[in-house]
């Protein structure tokens, strides 16, 4: 890792995924802020042995990746970064860039593994980022409202 390198781990769970039969599971989180850095997640199942520093895709837990692209700081006047909380009914016009984000990612493969060996899952998510830009970045990088795994027959 590199001098300003940032790496943070999340362990949430036990999760309940059911035992429906499916022929496709998602990973969900909703509303990722993305004032903050650009970052690298990467998701393994059930693997209390995770660590920032051997978090790779070689694990046999790893269950996938996302990215999010960040906006770590304010180029504008006084306001321009502030989010509008509400919303007129018959607006059409695009959301403010810094409106939370959505991430999907697909864990058919990984969930099946897990599920055949362990009867609840764990969800352990590895996010790591360069702050060069700024070295004194304090704060979490992941920080959102919701998770789930949704699964599709």
């Amino acid at each position: 890792m590199a001098e300003h390198d940032v790496v943070e781990l999340y362990t949430f769970g036990p999760v309940d995924v059911g035992d429906e039969p499916y022929r496709r599971a998602d990973l969900e989180l909703y509303r990722i802020n993305h004032f903050r850095p650009s970052f690298v997640a990467r998701v393994f199942f059930n693997d209390p042995e995770v660590t920032a520093e051997n978090a790779s895709e070689e694990r046999p837990s790893y269950a996938g990746t996302f990215a999010v692209l960040g906006h770590q700081r304010c180029f504008g006047d006084e306001g321009h970064c502030e989010v509008p909380t509400e919303s007129r009914r018959f607006d059409d016009r695009p959301s403010h860039p810094l409106t939370r984000a959505f991430r999907r990612v697909v864990v058919t493969d990984a969930l099946r593994r897990v599920l055949a060996s362990y009867g609840e899952l764990t969800v352990t998510i590895v996010v790591s980022a360069r702050t060069d830009d700024d070295p004194g970045y304090d704060g979490d990088l992941l920080d959102f409202d919701g998770m789930q795994i949704s699964q599709f027959s």
